[in-house]
């Protein structure tokens, strides 16, 4: 199983037809808000309909599922690919005239036969359809529409709306929208649409995600606007092993720079299949990175002969020498700031030897 997301999970101790091999462990994930998660919706009670809240709901339903979320990974971390007996409570913690809600998820990590020999037929259409789940509908419609006519406006409320309902169709358009206000706004306005912007990413199907950062990344030429994307990429994990194989061995040696920095951003989950995937990507690495043109040349005031780099700046200079004296960048033709091959290779052997070391 490669990803956390593939564990399946049921309330049940036991699936009908299905086998389960081992029992693993019991597992459990915590959840903590404070009660000024609730903050933006407690003073008014304009959503409540029938003695509920909705914003109240969708909140509550957030946190569970990131309860859930945890609750995965810890099985997945442990080998498993399914959790029985799941159980989730929420508990409220208070004291000094201050309260916060805790949602507790337990379950038991265990691992079943391959579901892939199993017939199972996917039909999201139901009988019937509840009130709030057709306002959600309406809500994706009219996000939707307003997107593709160019109106759509990221106020917070739009941003809540984008997120909660896991708006992806129209995830291109969000993105250059939210991009192109970054890059005009200033301080506390640039971290706040960087902030939602990476909410809204991170509710965005994996694949989804991933597809839209590496797409723009290739594509940005401005350096201040890479800065904000290999940010959003490294804080979100997007890493896709086909992708970056493929831009490191790219014609581009921009794109090949751009693909070596992703490569040393952690992963969400590593496993044995890693190694030969780093592997892979060191050996590419050393055919796709030449250094700069190296000769030798005599000594001033010498007949001795040492070895000297040629910058592609035209500067030469000797092999003791790690950047350049005219224009600072290194053998590899990299920027001082940058991810060289050298550190790449570094990384990636690194992980392999924690990998080999920690895992079955």
């Amino acid at each position: 199983m490669r990803n956390p997301k593939d564990i399946l999970v049921t309330t049940t101790e036991k699936i009908d037809g299905i086998e389960i091999i081992q029992y693993i462990k019991p597992i459990s994930a915590h959840v903590v808000a404070g009660t000024g998660f609730f903050s933006d919706f407690a003073a008014s009670f304009s959503d409540v309909f029938g003695g509920r809240s909705q914003s109240y709901q969708k909140q509550l339903s957030s946190i569970y599922n990131e309860a859930i979320e945890t609750l995965k990974r810890t099985a997945y971390e442990s080998g498993a690919n399914c959790i029985v007996g799941l159980r989730v409570d929420l508990d409220e913690i208070s004291g000094k005239g201050k309260a916060m809600f805790m949602i507790t998820a337990v379950g038991t990590a265990v691992v079943i036969e391959n579901l892939k020999n199993k017939k199972t037929e996917k039909n999201e259409k139901t009988e019937s359809i509840s009130s709030e789940r057709m306002i959600e509908q309406r809500q994706r419609r009219l996000l939707i529409q307003l997107a593709k006519e160019n109106r759509l406006v990221l106020d917070d409320k739009t941003w809540d709306l984008l997120t909660e309902n896991i708006v992806h169709e129209i995830a291109e358009e969000v993105f250059i929208k939210a991009k192109d206000s970054y890059d005009l706004a200033f301080n506390e306005d640039a971290v706040r649409i960087y902030q939602r912007l990476s909410t809204y990413l991170f509710s965005l199907p994996e694949e989804t995600r991933t597809s839209l950062l590496y797409k723009h990344i290739i594509e940005n030429k401005s350096i201040v606007t890479s800065s904000k994307l290999f940010s959003l990429i490294k804080e979100l994990m997007a890493y896709d092993e086909s992708k970056l194989k493929i831009y490191l061995s790219h014609s581009d040696a921009d794109i090949r720079g751009k693909a070596l920095q992703i490569i040393t951003y952690d992963k969400a989950f590593y496993s044995t299949e890693d190694i030969r995937i780093f592997q892979d990507y060191i050996e590419i690495i050393k055919q796709n990175f030449p250094k700069c043109e190296i000769s030798t040349q005599k000594k001033l005031l010498s007949s001795k002969e040492i070895e000297i780099w040629k910058c592609e700046c035209g500067e030469k200079n000797e092999m003791t020498v790690a950047n350049c004296s005219k224009c600072h960048r290194d053998i590899y033709g990299f920027a001082n700031h940058k991810i060289n091959p050298e550190k790449a290779i570094q990384k990636l052997t690194e992980n392999i030897e924690i990998i080999k070391t920690n895992i079955r």
